[in-house]
């Protein structure tokens, strides 16, 4: 999910943190043992959330242990595994493989080509045990494939093509969310497509000074907003995220969850903003140091 479901680790005590790196150790094993060790090189924080999220809505049962890897060979590293990390795992692979053909197309990364290539053998795996998720992912990246094209023929003014893409993301990641239709699965759709559709936007808001220079395809490369109007959009996206998230009857990490919803979120907009991307630093701004919201 484009790097920005990440945790706000300063807001965490210590153990919480602990906790954090064990369902991401957790994941990067399920991972290893799902759909081959190469996997593990997708590894991201943003499918944590997804396994904290179920994890908590169900209390599912978690092992725990502590196991040295590749990356840390020299002292156990505590991990816990459950079958919603197990879900986390397949549903890294499956928008790793998509996000790979997207990069491709939009920039002809031929980096990326290799790599969607290398997950073939992975995703096909993951497609036979999550044939609903899969089948929603080929379709919504095709819808914004289409929504891109269009967009790549668009004339200076508002990006029309914004919320139809955003909105079809949104769509993808609330079926992500759903691991089993249930009583809840309505509510975690919704929350998957809010917060679908702010990192969707967020991406575009963040990449959009690279993406001109670059000569990349961006949905608001032909923007008349502000900073500040992408601002104020953004803070609208994530209150609804924010507010899907908390209609959910969640049991366990609710405070390390909301570390991520309303501070892990906007780190790569600071960071952006701190570096003085024209994108997000408008005049009105300035040097000032208060946050997004």
């Amino acid at each position: 999910m484009f790097g920005f479901v990440t945790p706000s680790l300063s807001s965490l005590s210590d153990a919480e943190q602990a906790r954090y790196k064990a369902v991401y150790c957790g994941l990067c094993r399920a991972l290893g043992r799902q759909t081959g060790q190469r996997t593990r090189l997708v590894l991201s924080y943003d499918m944590v959330l997804l396994a904290l999220v179920l994890g908590s809505m169900d209390e599912a049962v978690e092992c725990e242990g502590a196991a040295r890897c590749p990356m840390h060979p020299l002292e156990p590293r505590p991990y816990v595994t459950s079958v919603s990390i197990e879900y986390a795992a397949d549903m890294t692979v499956a928008l790793a493989y998509h996000k790979c053909f997207d990069d491709w197309r939009d920039d002809r990364n031929v980096k990326a080509r290799l790599a969607a290539s290398a997950l073939d053998g992975p995703y096909a795996k993951v497609r036979t045990r999550r044939p609903r998720q899969c089948a929603a992912a080929e379709s919504a990246m095709a819808a914004i494939a289409d929504v891109e094209r269009r967009g790549l023929a668009a004339v200076q003014g508002e990006p029309a093509c914004l919320d139809e893409a955003a909105n079809l993301f949104g769509a993808l990641m609330g079926e992500l969310f759903v691991c089993e239709d249930g009583f809840f699965a309505s509510d975690l759709r919704r929350f998957g497509a809010r917060l679908g559709k702010f990192v969707y936007v967020m991406d575009a808001v963040v990449d959009l000074d690279d993406d001109r220079a670059n000569g990349s395809y961006n949905p608001l490369a032909h923007t008349t907003l502000t900073a500040e109007a992408m601002r104020e959009y953004l803070g609208v996206l994530a209150h609804l995220a924010a507010d899907a998230f908390e209609r959910l009857p969640l049991e366990r990490d609710v405070h390390v969850m909301r570390s991520v919803l309303y501070g892990g979120m906007w780190q790569g907009y600071q960071k952006k903003r701190q570096d003085g991307g024209a994108s997000v630093a408008s005049e009105q701004e300035g040097s000032r140091g208060d946050g997004p919201l």
